[in-house]
């Protein structure tokens, strides 16, 4: 079995062979090393003091803060090295809290969600409203090379509008699964009723509650087995066929989520399934950004930001795909496997 050790030394050269310099590969990955070696904070101050001494605070400072190398070759290199160790079956697209954005904007991820794990891949810095869906769409069209065809994606952004994502992926033939919000106006499709006229989400989905039907789910939180009703209406919505997906976690009142989908064909229980990675990124975002240093960003410009997520997401990757070559489950108790890597090379 390929130890956690060589993981890093792979990944090391799937990155930092992108970057121009000498000295900007020997900072990449003695940062890379820092960001999953160092206890506590992952400050730049620690991470020299780990990796190689006090002395080494300045470069790495610069290395993040005002180097002028490129995060996107490298945040390209990362998807490709944890897809082929992976395997993702979906791509979730989702705003979090909690990581720290310059100038106010939103940090999302986009994360790859393989069997039992999910990996964030990228990240990007968005503003409010259209540019939110955009940014993402543009994003996960991007990212999906698979001989198979395009991946389903999820998105999950709070406060975005999803219509210019839904009209790219309607273009490009792409499966999308986007989270609305109940007071959405829709358009039921035609035979849907006999008034067809703009309702709000979850009360059309309320008229149809009769069709709602139990489908099992596991929750990623706890691993225990979940039951919710689901039920689905087909809508026009932007001038395109879509399905609208309500779930119902109990009691006869509105429902909990909504969602919209252009796979219209796919059984509901698929579909909220599917809806619930959401919840396994959530889960592994809040087990793995105190140990990667997702929240530990200490400057101001977008460009420095941009660095230091893109080499926290591939600390997470190195962990994860440590851990699953080790068969170790859930990815959270991979510290174990990686404990080589906490004496300095």
């Amino acid at each position: 079995m390929r130890s956690s050790t060589s993981v890093l030394n792979e990944l090391s050269e799937a990155l930092f062979t992108r970057l121009p310099r000498s000295d900007q590969r020997i900072r990449g990955e003695q940062y890379l090393r820092g960001l999953i070696a160092t206890e506590g904070r992952k400050s730049v101050r620690n991470i020299a003091a780990h990796v190689g001494g006090p002395e080494l605070a300045q470069s790495l400072h610069h290395f993040i803060a005002s180097s002028t190398w490129d995060w996107e070759p490298l945040s390209r290199a990362l998807r490709g090295y944890a897809d082929h160790e992976l395997r993702f079956a979906a791509w979730v697209v989702r705003g979090v809290s909690g990581a720290r954005a310059p100038g106010g904007r939103q940090a999302v991820g986009v994360w790859g969600v393989a069997q039992e794990v999910t990996v964030p891949v990228q990240w990007n810095l968005v503003g409010a409203g259209e540019e939110a869906a955009e940014r993402a769409a543009v994003a996960t069209l991007g990212l999906d090379r698979s001989p198979l065809g395009p991946r389903p994606v999820v998105l999950d952004v709070p406060g975005a509008d999803v219509r210019p994502a839904f009209d790219r992926y309607m273009a490009a033939g792409a499966p999308l699964l986007a989270a609305v919000p109940a007071h959405l106006p829709v358009l039921p499709a035609q035979g849907q009723g006999p008034a067809r006229r703009p309702l709000r989400a979850d009360r059309l989905l309320q008229q149809h509650r009769m069709r709602r039907r139990p489908v099992e789910w596991t929750d990623p939180a706890t691993g225990a087995v979940r039951a919710s009703l689901i039920a689905g209406v087909r809508v026009e919505w932007a001038g395109h066929p879509l399905l609208l997906l309500g779930q119902w976690d109990g009691g006869e009142g509105q429902p909990a989520h909504c969602w919209l989908t252009n796979l219209t064909a796919t059984p509901l229980g698929v579909l909220l399934r599917l809806a619930q990675f959401t919840r396994r990124v959530e889960q592994d975002f809040a087990s793995s950004a105190s140990h990667v240093g997702t929240l530990d960003y200490e400057g101001r410009t977008c460009a420095g930001w941009h660095r230091h997520m893109t080499l926290a997401a591939a600390a997470h990757v190195a962990q994860v795909v440590a851990a699953t070559r080790a068969r170790v489950r859930p990815w959270s108790q991979c510290m174990d496997s990686m404990e080589r890597l906490r004496r300095p090379a």
